[in-house]
């Protein structure tokens, strides 16, 4: 909350239309911020002088005498009639919040009785300079200023008065922790302003311009899977996947954990300090749904793992275990058919190789043996890191996963995989390191099935060849010659 009046009068004060114009705003400087604080604490009704996030100091003088005082901070997190305005939703609140400012402290110092139109004179004064002074300060500019007016004590006139709009009223929480609440029955008044002709525009936009993004705020990927399906994924996940933990000591269900972990990587989180900060950026509202373990004493908070917890049961978990039971789930939400398949490598960093499996595989010795490609052209053995073949349809859905043993490489793992799966009707697309002759055989006369590989240098002799029997070059590698 911010007005307050304070009961002594000034000395040596002009009538009112004076004051009003030479009456200025200014920061306090650093050698004033004791009589500042201790002239909050005395004479303001909420006794703090403290102010969270980005803080501003104001004061309103008259030939050096003080008239008042204001705190502008960082906004509310959370603001229902605020943030229905702005047409925000929760991510944009996280990611827009740093254009709003707060007014949480304001105290009038000279007796209002003469200067009635004293608060909002300066409240006029403070628009004008605060977006600049915002943007010196902390790098970005303030498009929007908020107060909470406590309606038992005082009636915000002196907002209306300076143009603010009243949105109505909070439901009584105050915040007490990162995302923890206290209701304190005792609603506020919610008040605010523009700071400029555009700037609601701007702030209700579908995509903020770069200049006003904050360079200091890198949140974490939003959940790649809708609210209303995290139930049945930690249902699907209790349910197919044993827990390789001793059951002496476990805080956090197993398919809690896994749920979050699987979400965070799919987001593109990599190694357990980026599934930690995923996993504290979920709401209480997506905890709940992952059932995670309730917070002692807080009603409807959760608590989340730390990384140390992520990090110990990701050495655990059955990885292959692990992976069907994604796939499986996956295929219980689009049951349909699979009309195309992607084949999508990836190099997982940090990441110990799958062991070698070459002279103990035959079907993976025959199948690195009929690769045509040129050594010096193949992908480099996976004895580095750790690299998965996904198989995925277009709208994300995976259908299947590989891991290519260390000594060998991506071409000669899919070409061995491909007679295990069910590929009829499907189309494969690959890139060219999968354009050999033995994977297309597989796929049509053995499958039942189509694919669209690309040719190039790595396939010297194919290439060659189409080149010959080709008139010209196939859209999209250059115009098509009749």
């Amino acid at each position: 909350m911010s007005v307050c009046h304070c009961s002594q009068r000034g000395a040596d004060l002009p009538e009112e239309l004076r004051l009003l114009k030479e009456v200025t705003v200014r920061l306090i400087r650093p050698g004033e911020r004791k009589r500042y604080d201790q002239l909050i604490e005395k004479e303001h009704y909420l006794k703090n002088a403290n102010a969270v996030g980005q803080v501003l100091r104001y004061v309103a003088e008259y030939k050096g005498q003080w008239m008042a005082l204001l705190t502008f901070c960082s906004a509310a997190l959370h603001l229902k009639p605020r943030d229905r305005l702005l047409n925000w939703s929760a991510r944009e609140v996280s990611l827009r919040r740093h254009l709003i400012a707060q007014n949480s402290r304001f105290l009038i110092l000279a007796s209002t009785g003469k200067w009635p139109n004293l608060a909002s004179r300066v409240l006029k004064l403070i628009g004008e300079r605060l977006p600049s002074d915002w943007k010196l300060n902390f790098g970005h500019p303030v498009l929007l200023v908020e107060t909470f007016v406590d309606p038992q004590r005082f009636r915000g006139t002196c907002y209306k008065a300076a143009g603010w709009q009243l949105l109505g009223q909070t439901k009584g929480y105050e915040r007490s922790h990162q995302d923890f609440y206290l209701d304190c029955e005792h609603p506020k008044e919610l008040w605010v302003r523009p700071l400029g002709p555009q700037a609601l525009q701007t702030l209700q936009a579908l995509e903020l311009p770069a200049s006003l993004q904050d360079p200091q705020r890198v949140l974490p990927p939003p959940v790649p899977v809708a609210t209303e399906h995290l139930s049945s994924l930690w249902a699907f996940v209790r349910e197919h996947l044993s827990d390789p933990r001793k059951a002496r000591g476990i805080r956090h269900p197993l398919a809690s954990m896994v749920c979050i972990a699987t979400l965070a990587v799919a987001a593109g989180i990599q190694g357990p300090h980026g599934i930690a900060e995923f996993a504290a950026s979920l709401n209480h509202g997506q905890r709940r749904r992952l059932r995670c373990r309730p917070r002692s004493g807080a009603r409807r908070q959760y608590d989340v793992p730390c990384e140390r917890t992520f990090r110990r049961l990701l050495e655990q978990v059955d990885s292959d275990q692990l992976c069907q039971c994604f796939v499986q789930w996956m295929a219980s939400l689009d049951p349909g058919n699979i009309p195309v398949l992607h084949l999508d490598g990836k190099v997982i960093k940090n990441a110990r190789p799958a062991p070698a499996k070459l002279k103990e595989d035959p079907a993976l010795a025959q199948a690195a043996a009929n690769v045509d490609t040129p050594p010096e052209e193949q992908k480099p053995q996976a004895n580095k890191a750790l690299t998965l073949v996904n198989f995925q349809t277009p709208q994300q859905r995976l259908v299947d996963q590989i891991v290519v043993p260390q000594d060998t490489n991506e071409e000669a793992a899919v070409a061995a995989h491909l007679p295990k799966m069910d590929l009829r009707g499907v189309t494969v697309i690959g890139d060219a390191a999968h354009t050999v002759k033995a994977n297309c055989r597989e796929l049509t006369q053995q499958q039942g099935g189509e694919y669209l590989f690309f040719l190039k240098g790595n396939q010297p002799k194919a290439l060659a060849k189409a080149q010959q029997l080709l008139s010209g070059d196939i859209p999209p590698s250059g115009s098509l010659q009749r």
